[in-house]
C-alpha cells in the first residue's frame, strides 16, 4: 500500500491577478518567500505522501515543473482539466493506484495546511473510513440570504456547521469510483471530492483542521500567506 496525493493547481486564480505584473501568472505560481505556492503545497504534503501528482494549467505545465525544480521538490506534473473534478480525475489516472492505496486530494491554494492534519486524515482511513476530511468550526454569525426586498433571512445555528478544508483523503478505490461515477451524464453536481463520494454512499468522517489550511484566493490573503512562508523559512515568527 502506498500513500499518494493529487494536488490541484490548474486554476487561473483571476482573483489574485493583482499579484502578477501582467495578470497572467496562475495562482499556483504566485511566489511567496522565494517559492511558488504550488511548491509550498508539494513540500508540505510530501511529509506524508510518497508519490505526488500535480495538475497544472495546460499552458503552464513547464512553468510548474520549473517552480518545483527550483524549490527542490519532486512531483509528476500533468495537464489539468476544464473543471476541478476533471483535474482530479486526470491526477488519479496518472497515479495508477491500486484499490487499497490511500490518496490525498489537495488544493495548491491551501499550500500551508499542517502535515499533521493530512496525517490525521490518513489514519482515519486506515482505521476503516472510506474517506476523511479536515473541518473547522465556523466563527461568524450566519443568516439566510436576504430576499429581493433586502430583508435578511433566518439565523443559522453555526454550532451545526463546519468549514471544509483539504486534503480530502480516501481509499483509492473510493476516489476512483466517485470520480468515474461523478463524471457520468446526469450525476449530481459536487463542489468537492467528499461530497461526491458521500452522495454515492461512502462513509466520510471528519478530523480537526488547522487555521493554516486556509485557501489563498484574494490579494487580501497574501499578507498572511507571506507571514507563514517566512515563518516556515525561518525568517519570521
Amino acid at each position: 500500500m502506498i500513500i499518494a496525493a493529487v494536488i490541484t493547481a490548474a486554476g487561473s486564480g483571476t482573483r489574485l491577478a493583482a499579484s502578477s505584473p501582467d495578470g497572467a501568472v496562475p495562482k499556483a505560481l504566485v511566489t511567496l518567500d522565494g517559492r511558488a505556492l504550488v511548491a509550498w503545497a508539494v513540500t508540505r504534503i510530501a511529509d506524508v505522501a510518497e508519490r505526488i501528482v500535480v495538475t497544472a494549467p495546460a499552458l503552464h505545465v513547464d512553468a510548474v515543473q520549473s517552480a518545483l525544480a527550483d524549490a527542490g521538490v519532486d512531483a509528476l506534473v500533468v495537464p489539468g482539466g476544464d473543471t476541478r473534478q476533471a483535474s482530479v480525475a486526470a491526477g488519479l489516472s496518472a497515479l495508477a493506484l491500486d484499490d487499497d492505496d490511500i490518496v490525498l486530494i489537495h488544493d495548491a491554494a491551501r499550500a500551508f495546511q499542517e502535515p499533521a492534519v493530512a496525517a490525521a486524515t490518513i489514519e482515519a482511513v486506515r482505521a476503516g473510513a472510506d474517506g476523511a476530511i479536515p473541518v473547522l468550526p465556523v466563527v461568524d454569525t450566519l443568516i439566510g440570504a436576504p430576499g429581493p426586498d433586502g430583508v435578511i433571512g433566518e439565523p443559522v445555528d453555526r454550532e451545526g456547521i463546519r468549514a471544509v478544508q483539504t486534503p480530502q483523503t480516501f481509499r483509492a478505490a473510493v476516489a476512483i469510483d466517485a470520480h468515474r461515477r461523478g463524471a457520468a451524464p446526469g450525476a449530481p453536481p459536487a463542489t468537492d471530492d467528499a461530497t461526491l463520494a458521500r452522495a454515492l454512499g461512502h462513509r466520510i468522517v471528519a478530523v480537526a483542521g488547522h487555521e493554516w489550511g486556509f485557501k489563498v484566493t484574494r490579494p487580501s490573503d497574501l499578507p498572511l500567506a507571506h507571514h507563514i512562508a517566512r515563518s516556515l523559512s525561518g525568517d519570521g515568527a
